[in-house]
């Protein structure tokens, strides 16, 4: 098994393809750590060097792929829908500012490892490191859990070489993207088409404009 050097492949590294590598977001996440610096590379030693040298900021290394995943666009429609399904209580997460009273216009990819014999595809994306145990359980509220759920990822390709990480998780989605209904599919393709511009992401995709 090929793992990643353990500074980069731990319980606090998380995957992510969408809004946790925004700097802007990110930080306003992360306000209650004060002052700290967000380095990004693409060079996996150096995120080693960066993590260690660093420890109380956050380290990104980016064009990571996530690999053996299956992707579906939905709205935050329905992954109200879904957190409510659950028990879970939306106006707790509107008091925590982890989204709004009005539903946001916005289309987000939700992605879940592939299962035997299903036809897979890639991910874009990158690691986040340095996080700590508490940040990782806030962050746990802000990708809607249990609809969203921390899972160790499938294979990891960083600068050509493949990497079966041992503890790396990534948000993957626990509900159907079939359960879907049409009111929901026609919101969805509204906010796909809302300002479009020809060969472009629609302004309200939440993800990385590098995702495939």
């Amino acid at each position: 098994m090929n793992s990643p050097p353990k500074e980069i492949d731990n319980e606090t590294v998380i995957f992510s393809y969408g809004s946790l590598l925004n700097h802007r977001q990110l930080r306003e996440l992360l306000k209650h750590r004060g002052d700290f610096n967000i380095f990004e590379t693409t060079d996996l030693d150096e995120a080693v060097k960066l993590t260690k040298a660093n420890p109380n900021d956050i380290i990104i290394l980016k064009n990571v792929v996530l690999e053996n995943v299956r992707v579906s666009i939905v709205t935050e429609t329905m992954l109200r829908r879904w957190f409510q399904k659950h028990g879970g209580d939306l106006q707790k997460l509107i008091a925590a500012g982890v989204t709004t009273f009005e539903i946001p216009q916005a289309v987000f990819l939700y992605a879940r490892p592939a299962k035997m014999n299903e036809k897979s595809r890639s991910l874009n994306g990158g690691l986040i490191c340095n996080l700590t145990k508490d940040e990782v359980l806030m962050l746990d509220s802000y990708e809607f859990e249990p609809v969203l759920k921390r899972t160790r990822t499938p294979k990891l390709v960083i600068q050509n070489q493949i990497f079966t990480p041992q503890h790396i998780t990534f948000y993957a989605g626990t509900e159907s993207a079939k359960d879907i209904t049409p009111a929901e599919k026609a919101e969805r393709a509204f906010f796909l088409n809302l300002n479009r511009i020809h060969g472009q992401l629609s302004p309200q995709a939440k993800w990385q404009k590098d995702v495939r």
